[in-house]
């Protein structure tokens, strides 16, 4: 479940233009009930909206032109020392 909360985190950056403009971000999160802090490097961009169904006329996505995206790659796990 780690990578699900670095996507929402990552979806919270202020978005690029494009995938190859976005600037990429350190995001380190604690696994609850455990002793390890996940790494991720993490990008957020704009794309456009995808297609849908016009005589829906209740779906929210028609009233957007433009969607946040994300992605993350994972850099590794660090291991806390209790003192």
């Amino acid at each position: 479940m780690p990578r699900q909360a670095a996507l929402k985190a990552a979806r919270t950056l202020d978005p690029a233009p494009s995938e190859e403009e976005a600037e990429r971000i350190t995001l380190r999160l604690r696994e609850k009930g455990t002793q390890k802090v996940h790494e991720y490097e993490g990008w957020a961009w704009k794309d456009s909206a995808p297609e849908v169904d016009e005589a829906d006329d209740d779906f929210w996505l028609n009233d957007l032109d433009d969607i946040t995206k994300a992605n993350v790659s994972k850099q590794g796990i660090e291991y806390i020392d209790d003192e």
